[in-house]
């Protein structure tokens, strides 16, 4: 299922978006708390024409009143109303300065004046606001026009005096935090995904896919607190155990019409898990009932008979010098004798010549007819071009991409490798994985562990050796909570798990990644 990246971005980095949110509420709340409190005590003015006796005279007086309420509101604002205010209460500013604290709107169509003045102090607010309105009162009083009497001709009152205001204007507490929350957000959205941008990390399956353009095989998750090793030696009913029969069952799909396919296992680079996803696939490939062949052509730096405990002076190197024939350099690993081993045999001056040579292309054609999957373990691509010369006599190469490790430019460079030789690029597998709890597959594990042997009977007799095991009655492995495969002609024998020495495997090349994981139903063997 193609996600959505920078949606999986936010998924998996939700914390972070979260912080940034809570952080930008406290900033803002901060600044409100270090910000001066002001305080704003509001008065209205109203004005009329005291002239006129008849409806015409006031209607007219009326629109003669509108008409001025401009020139009202910038008198209001002016030194000659704002001086004697300064002068009655003693304040220590200027008119142009104490003009900044007060702001005067007249509404339209009408001759109500709305005087606003902001201090610091509640109190002095409105003494401000009702100073300011008694002054311009005066003013407009002593500049109208007079009647025949001598009387000014608009009169004005306060209709609604200015009293201490109960709480600070400013700042708006609520809305700096809400600000503050939102900025927060934005700034950690937008760090989320300009890192995401310039990152250069492959740490997603969707990431490998889009940048290898080929498809996913398979995702083998790590486990916290795992012991390192082969995940199909040790428990064999685990999870990460589960991860190598998905990538099985996926493999098989591969390569159909072939009858003896030959993968070729590699990597970008060092440290990766080519090796121990190698051996674990050769192994989940044997629980069938075809013959498997594993060979380590990673002649640099092989891995192989440390991880199986087989003996590794002779191997591949001596089979293409001539000195050994393919029969005698194959080992069997395990009781049932489906998977064999070819370790790399002694390091040659020579790696890259020894496998471009006739011999390496007649070794294969060789195990065709002797093996039903033959899978190479090989060198990364990007360090040396041993991987290179492999790929066109294989049927599908299958590149492991670490999470922790890779960079996009290094799967690039292997996958355009792989096909400028003449291969072609299976698949990848998503190597150590971050682990996700999942409640089914959480249970499914927890039941197979601890109820299984309950649910199928008493505890199971101790396994005899395989030599003294009558012939018909080997056990088929443990017993899994999955649909059954169709009947076989025979059954196939039940590997020994002692014969490979995990605990003495070097793990510079790769950490058992394990994990949850789908079992592949049907395909596992019973």
């Amino acid at each position: 299922m193609n996600r959505n990246p920078y949606l999986a971005l936010f998924r998996h980095f939700w914390y972070v978006v979260v912080i940034g949110a809570l952080v930008g509420a406290v900033a803002g709340w901060g600044l409100s708390q270090l910000s001066t409190r002001e305080y704003t005590s509001t008065t209205s003015m109203y004005f009329s024409l005291s002239a006129g006796v008849t409806g015409n005279d006031i209607n007219q007086g009326s629109t003669y009143t509108q008409n001025q309420m401009l020139s009202f509101a910038q008198l209001a604002t002016s030194s000659v109303v704002l001086q004697p205010v300064i002068d009655d209460l003693g304040l220590d500013t200027t008119a142009g300065a104490l003009a900044k604290q007060i702001s005067v709107t007249t509404p339209q169509n009408t001759v109500v004046l709305q005087l606003d003045v902001t201090d610091t102090s509640p109190a002095e607010a409105a003494a401000i606001a009702n100073a300011t309105a008694a002054s311009l009162r005066t003013q407009v009083e002593d500049i109208a026009p007079k009647n025949a009497q001598g009387n000014p001709t608009v009169a004005t009152r306060v209709i609604a005096p200015a009293v201490e205001p109960a709480g600070p204007s400013a700042p708006n507490e609520r809305l700096n935090i809400l600000i503050g929350l939102v900025v927060g957000i934005l700034i950690a959205a937008g760090a989320l995904l300009l890192s995401e941008t310039l990152s250069t990390r492959v740490d997603s399956e969707e990431k490998a896919i889009a940048v290898s353009g080929a498809p996913s095989l398979g995702t083998v998750r790590r486990r916290r607190g795992a012991t390192p090793g082969l995940a199909m030696v040790g428990d064999t009913r685990s999870s990460s155990a589960e991860d190598f029969r998905q990538l099985r069952a996926n493999l098989e799909f591969v390569a159909v019409d072939v009858p003896s396919p030959v993968f070729v296992v590699t990597s970008s680079i060092l440290g990766e898990g080519k090796s121990t996803v190698a051996i674990n696939l050769a192994i989940a490939l044997s629980e069938g009932d075809k013959r498997i062949l594993l060979i380590d052509a990673d002649l640099r730096r092989p891995g192989v008979a440390g991880y199986t405990g087989l003996v590794p002076g002779t191997g591949l190197s001596t089979v293409l010098a001539g000195r050994v024939t393919l029969a005698d350099a194959v080992q069997p690993w395990g009781d049932d004798g489906a998977l064999s081993v070819m370790t790399a045999g002694r390091i040659p001056p020579n790696p890259s010549e020894l496998l471009s040579s006739r011999a390496m292309t007649a070794l294969i054609e060789e195990a065709r007819g002797m093996f039903d999957v033959i899978v190479i373990d090989t060198p990364p691509l990007g360090a040396v071009a041993d991987a290179a010369t492999l790929v066109p006599e294989a049927d599908g190469t299958v590149v492991i991409v670490d999470r922790t490790a890779v960079r996009r430019n290094q799967l690039l460079h292997a996958v355009e490798a792989v096909r400028r030789a003449g291969g072609s690029v299976a698949g990848i597998v998503f190597n150590k994985a971050r682990a996700k709890r999942s409640g089914d597959a959480h249970y499914y594990y927890r039941l197979d562990d601890e109820q299984a042997p309950r649910a199928h009977g008493a505890e199971r007799a101790p396994r005899l050796p395989a030599a003294d095991r009558p012939a018909g009655d080997r056990p088929t492995g443990p017993v899994r909570p999955v649909p059954a495969p169709p009947p076989a002609p025979a059954p196939a024998p039940q590997r020994a798990h002692g014969h490979a020495d995990a605990d003495d495997a070097d793990e510079s090349d790769v950490d058992e990644a394990n994990g949850p994981a789908t079992p592949a139903s049907g395909i596992a063997r019973m």
